[in-house]
């Protein structure tokens, strides 16, 4: 049943809607999303580390909400969506990325100028409507991201990490053990404590895996033409058969890019808004580009780097000839470009991001608890309990049943905070002009 319920919530109306609103966004803003990179990567490079009224810097709430993506979805997520959809996949992913700064960018504007109603999407989704049906609209979406935080934020990525640790014989055991301790106690200073800790391990694990990826892909430069050959062939079915295959290959391809890519940065689930919405020192706009940025490091660059690893081991050739998926492929993939000592340092990064997940979950879902119980001190350290054992848990469980309750539960989300952003939509169109006229008059 379960399955059959993801099935649905990721079908093709969904991706459909998703695209939609991110085009939309994206003309009606005159490209915003490509326009304001400039801008964004100024105010990342001068390190705006500063505090406003008491509240985390714009750096630390980009930390934290960028260690809950990085990790699974950009090498294990990568590696599946091009065995399932061959290399056009990659193309179609970076599609998805394009909508997804728009609809991110819109996220995180929305909740920063209506975090006085609340944290994240509990904020703006109090705007869609007066009817009686609208005001549990906000605490539906609490339910759903507390229930993802607890099901679906701790037990994927520690089951991910076990996986990944496996190759270096480290005991599922021995990965539960450490994950439930380290989760409660890393917790223990609330949500505050979680951003410091990620504003300090988020950026070092997320510079050595793009360093690593760019090695690999350095090495295997000459193979590269072909590499970017085929994702442009694979992508619109120009070297498949006439006909039936034609067809299925380019509908394999946008499937597994789109649905992927969507997955790798959580754009329009209203996860990473959460954290964004604590930040200080920053009107909705500015915030909004960290998210866009967000999206840029997360999918853009390093779902593509990882692609393009995968397209270059051995000549191009490794990555069909291999017959692996997931976490094996792209931990073969980096012992054949580079060395056979790269393969455990790749594991060794999805672990890393794996607890970074963890934390920013955390953070989530107890932002979600918190709305929902204010000042209730028995809640919250029940909860921390909770995670704790959760993310122990995960290490052991099967990953199939994991993985059908982080569909259904991120589904749920994503439905669930999708009217605020159709409705408010024309808001953040209006929010991107009002920013730009102001900053041309000065």
């Amino acid at each position: 049943m379960l399955e059959r319920i993801a099935s649905a919530f990721w079908g093709p109306f969904t991706l459909l809607i998703l695209l939609g609103l991110g085009g939309y966004l994206t003309l009606q803003t005159r490209f915003f999303s490509i326009r304001c990179l400039p801008e964004a990567l100024r105010q990342m490079c001068r390190g705006e580390t500063r505090r406003g009224g008491g509240r985390p810097s714009a750096w630390m709430a980009m930390s934290t909400a960028l260690g809950a993506t990085m990790g699974t979805g950009n090498i294990v997520g990568v590696a599946t969506a091009m065995v399932a959809g061959g290399p056009g996949a990659i193309l179609w992913m970076q599609i998805a990325a394009l909508a997804g700064m728009m609809i991110k960018f819109s996220e995180v504007a929305l909740a920063v100028e209506y975090r006085r109603l609340g944290p994240g999407p509990m904020g703006y989704l109090k705007l869609v409507s007066r009817s009686g049906k609208a005001k549990a609209l906000p605490a539906a979406f609490a339910v759903c991201c507390l229930s993802s935080a607890v099901g679906m934020g701790n037990m994927t990525q520690s089951n991910a990490a076990s996986q990944a640790l496996s190759s270096l014989s480290v005991p599922p055991v021995c990965c539960a053990v450490f994950f439930g301790i380290f989760t409660f106690v890393a917790t223990g200073r609330g949500v505050g404590g979680v951003m410091r800790l990620s504003a300090w391990i988020v950026p070092v694990i997320t510079v050595g895996y793009l360093a690593l990826a760019g090695a690999a892909v350095w090495q295997e430069r000459a193979a590269l033409p072909l590499a970017l050959r085929a994702v442009g062939e694979g992508a619109f079915g120009l070297r498949a058969a006439a006909g039936g295959a034609a067809g299925y290959g380019v509908r394999s391809a946008v499937r597994y890019g789109l649905s992927r890519g969507i997955f790798s940065n959580e754009a329009g689930m209203g996860s990473s808004p959460i954290a964004h919405a604590e930040a200080g020192g920053k009107g909705p706009v500015e915030q909004g580009m960290w998210g866009i940025l967000e999206v840029l490091i997360d999918t853009s660059l390093s779902c593509t780097l990882t692609a393009l690893v995968l397209l270059t081991a051995g000549g191009g050739a490794f990555w069909r000839e291999s017959g692996l998926d997931g976490a094996a492929l792209a931990t073969a993939c980096f012992s054949a470009a580079l060395d056979s000592r790269c393969g455990p340092a790749v594991s060794l990064f999805i672990a890393l991001f794996g607890i970074t997940s963890v934390c920013g979950w955390y953070a989530y879902g107890r932002r979600a608890l918190e709305f929902l119980c204010p000042h209730c001190r028995a809640a919250m350290g029940a909860y921390r309990l909770l995670y704790a054992a959760g993310a122990a848990l995960g290490a052991v469980w099967g990953s199939r049943e994991i993985w059908l309750l982080c569909d259904f539960f991120t589904g749920t989300m994503l439905l669930l905070n999708l009217p605020g952003l159709i409705v408010l939509a024309p808001r953040v169109c209006r929010m991107v002009r009002t920013w730009e006229e102001r900053r041309h008059r000065r």
